[in-house]
């Protein structure tokens, strides 16, 4: 059962300005926070556990995919394929405060990859780095907004400056030139600019904007869910084949979707297990 009674919203010309100029919008108490709760608690559980990973030895050396759980960052633990791993993430696949949005700016949205990521005290900066290019980004006459990639990062604990918060560069997503962003640890790269909010909070941002993580220098646990959508037009498997089995649901797990959820995964009934 979902949890979200909510209805669909109005994109105003405001959010078109803003996601144009910026490359990303806030969108503000859209869980609320029996949501929030509701999430937390099962991701604990299933950080808590170990995975097997059987289909990463069909990668070969030569492909090395992520696994389910993911440990290497000190102080982090990022789980992928969150919608293979519990039910209740289907509520965000179609939520009615953020699909708007996808319909505005992406067109066609497929949801092509999903993920969490829980910081501790001491984690550090994740890197600089874009998931398109900035030709994906696109602004017709009349108003129309286009990007070929969008991620949705879902606010699960309050994300403060000090909390490891996703950090922007504000209008990179049409720069001309780039910078060597290694040589940037978060804000010191000139412009960037902390994107904070509160439990329940959404960030819906263009792939084509440059971004990273800060530190966390708090005490307690900073967790986010992500959904990223694409362009149906993508040949969303063929980006990152290796990691192909987080990206989709095999059938015994689409049939519990609902038809609007299943129109926005379509894609995935062209996939085969592995």
């Amino acid at each position: 059962m979902s949890l979200i009674e909510e209805q669909e919203v109005e994109v105003t010309e405001e959010d078109r300005f803003l996601f144009d100029l910026q490359g990303f919008l806030m969108l503000r108490s859209v869980l609320t926070p029996t949501e929030c709760a509701a999430f937390i608690e099962v991701l604990r559980r299933l950080e808590a556990q170990e995975y097997e990973d059987r289909f990463l030895d069909l990668n070969g050396p030569d492909r090395p995919g992520r696994a389910t759980k993911q440990v290497g960052r000190a102080h982090q633990i990022r789980l992928n394929g969150v919608l293979r791993l519990d039910p209740i993430f289907d509520m965000v696949i179609d939520h009615p405060r953020v699909v708007p949005y996808l319909r505005e700016f992406v067109e066609v949205p497929q949801l092509i990859n999903t993920w969490s990521i829980t910081k501790f005290k001491g984690a550090v900066h994740s890197g600089w780095h874009r998931g398109v290019p900035t030709s994906d980004f696109i602004c017709h006459g009349g108003g129309q907004v286009r990007t070929l990639m969008c991620n949705t990062v879902y606010f699960l604990t309050d994300n403060g400056p000090e909390d490891g918060c996703v950090v922007a560069l504000p209008g990179s997503h049409k720069s001309s030139f780039d910078l060597s962003w290694d040589d940037y640890d978060g804000l010191a790269l000139p412009g960037s600019t902390p994107i904070t909010g509160k439990a329940g909070d959404v960030l819906i941002f263009s792939e084509a904007v440059i971004h990273n993580g800060l530190l966390k220098t708090t005490e307690g646990e900073r967790s986010n869910i992500y959904f990223n959508f694409m362009h149906g037009h993508y040949h969303n498997a063929l980006r990152a084949p290796m990691s192909c089995h987080h990206f989709y649901l095999p059938p015994d797990q689409r049939r519990r979707l609902t038809p609007a959820r299943l129109k926005l995964t379509r894609w995935m009934e062209f996939m085969q297990e592995r």
